[in-house]
């Protein structure tokens, strides 16, 4: 075997490989290391490829550049990174983003209404646009232990690059955090824009339209950028637009799990928490967050997160960073949130990840969701029942306008925690099932459809001068009522109110109920 030394630059070594592994990450600039020839034969779909091997540290390194290319893929070198990425760059591009997931909108061909009816209203309750990180938690307690680790001389380079990557991101979110975004503003305005569009002449001088939010800013932001939308899509045609929020504490619709006393203490503690916490520390669990987090610590740093010796806490003082499962699911709560800051910078965390340690972090986002504020389990019905009063208020809502004719439409904008249960009480396909087994929510259950960033159900309604049918829209797209119909996507409109009517009888909540009667309700039954 013949030795030589050759002088190898980083990013030369790194469009090497060894036959196993694609990525290689190194530091410094260009040194001679002394390498044995090895010849390796490397044939890709049965063809040959050509290029220089050779044996260093006991591990044969092959051209990846050619592998690469003989596979039909684009082999490049990231200088920032000490990456070779070959095919797609980054994870960011691969989804697994749950309830995180940015707004998409697919054109689509609307189903058109029975001969001689027209729309007279809608009734829309929809989720803020992408935004900000909610508060400084996940970034400031996992810069923190990376800084901690530095300083013990116990993190890798590619700590050093992610403690740099994130510290970028706390300058981005420093005075934004809890914010709309620049995609979640376009998102909102795109989804305004197109209701003016496609109900025109619902939108006349003599209507109003109204316009609610909860007392957080994205969601007053989220409703100023759809009325925007709105208003550009309208031209000519002038609407009188009443916008308003909700106090802190005083909306029992838009927010009811703040006033539910019940709700709350099975938030916290219910059934599902030991389900959901033996769930995410099993095998699988703790593996992907050691693999994960090995790539920034050494292994005796790892130990010392894992024994317990860290307790990391929020800007608000709650420990969010106590062992290596909390920290490499903070890590993904990252590489949700960088696809809703896109406007604001270009943040690749992941690349810090393989696909399946995405999709298993993404089923873990989801089955908490599911537990915590949808379906949950078949022992309870307590997280839907809570969004009743919203319930109530579409119903009545939409019978005032029917009958009244002065409103072209009601917008409330909200959050998740509205729009899954709301998808659950209104017996949603797909969204409406409870699940004892966590490993089969996922199945079953997708946050991404039921609840990304901008979700909506609108009910549109539609008359004939006699007879009302009423349609439902996901996300702008037709779906079922769980109710039976010849005009489908059309339903008769008392068919549906009856419907939910007889759900809200069972828990209580009675149609000429207050606001003050339901922030009691919730108070006190739920």
């Amino acid at each position: 075997m013949m030795i030589k030394k050759i002088g190898i630059s980083v990013a030369s070594l790194a469009i090497l490989t060894s036959v196993s592994v694609f990525d290689a990450y190194g530091a410094g600039s260009k040194r001679m290391i002394e390498v044995s020839e090895q010849s390796a034969n490397v044939v890709v779909n049965g063809q040959r490829v050509e290029g220089e091997s050779f044996l260093y540290n006991g591990v044969t390194y092959v051209p990846a550049r050619a592998i690469g290319e003989a596979l039909g893929q684009e082999v490049d070198w990231d200088n920032n990174t000490q990456s070779v990425f070959v095919g797609a760059k980054i994870n960011d591009q691969q989804g697994y983003r749950g309830t995180k997931t940015p707004y998409s909108f697919k054109e689509t061909s609307y189903t058109k209404a029975p001969i001689g009816y027209e729309p007279i209203f809608i009734n829309y309750i929809g989720r803020h646009g992408s935004r900000h990180l909610s508060s400084s938690k996940y970034d400031k307690t996992l810069f923190e232990l990376l800084d901690i680790a530095e300083k013990d001389g116990q993190i890798t380079n590619l700590g050093k690059e992610l403690k740099k990557e994130i510290g970028n991101l706390m300058k981005v979110e420093k005075d934004h955090y809890g914010l709309l975004s620049t995609t979640g503003g376009e998102e909102l305005k795109g989804i305004g824009a197109r209701v003016g569009q496609n109900f025109k002449e619902l939108f006349t001088s003599d209507k109003k339209v109204i316009a609610q939010a909860t007392f957080k800013d994205r969601t007053p932001q989220s409703r100023d950028q759809f009325i925007d939308g709105l208003k550009e899509s309208l031209g000519d045609n002038k609407v009188d637009i009443l916008a308003s929020a909700f106090e802190e504490g005083k909306d029992p619709y838009l927010r009811p799990y703040d006033l539910a006393t019940k709700y709350n203490e099975y938030a916290e503690d219910g059934d599902w928490v030991k389900l959901y916490e033996d769930y995410v520390t099993q095998n699988t669990g703790t593996r992907y967050a050691k693999e994960v987090l090995l790539q920034f610590f050494s292994e005796g740093f790892y130990q010392r997160l894992n024994a317990g010796e860290f307790e990391l806490k929020d800007e608000k003082g709650k420990v969010k960073l106590s062992n290596p499962t909390e920290a490499a699911s903070n890590l993904y709560e990252l590489y949700i949130i960088s696809s809703n800051i896109k406007g604001e910078g270009d943040f690749e965390f992941g690349r810090y990840f393989t696909a399946s340690q995405l999709k298993w972090y993404e089923s873990i986002d989801n089955i908490n969701d599911f537990y915590e504020k949808g379906p949950s389990l078949t022992s309870t019905d307590l997280p839907q029942n809570i969004i009743a009063p919203l319930v109530k208020e579409l119903i009545v809502s939409t019978d005032q306008s029917i009958q009244q004719k002065d409103t072209a439409g009601i917008f409330r904008f909200a959050h998740a925690e509205t729009i899954i249960p709301l998808s659950s009480f209104l017996d949603i396909a797909g969204a409406n099932v409870s699940i004892d087994k966590p490993q089969d929510v996922t199945q079953n259950w997708n946050g991404s459809v039921i609840s990304p960033m901008g979700a909506n159900i609108q009910w549109i309604l539609y008359s004939n001068g006699k007879d009302v049918l009423v349609k439902m829209l996901r996300n702008e797209e037709e779906i079922a009522f769980p109710i039976e119909t010849t005009t489908y996507p059309y339903y008769k409109w008392e068919d549906v109110k009856t419907y939910y009517q007889n759900k809200l009888q069972k828990v209580g909540v009675s149609l000429d109920s207050s606001l003050e009667d339901n922030i009691e309700l919730l108070q006190k039954n739920f």
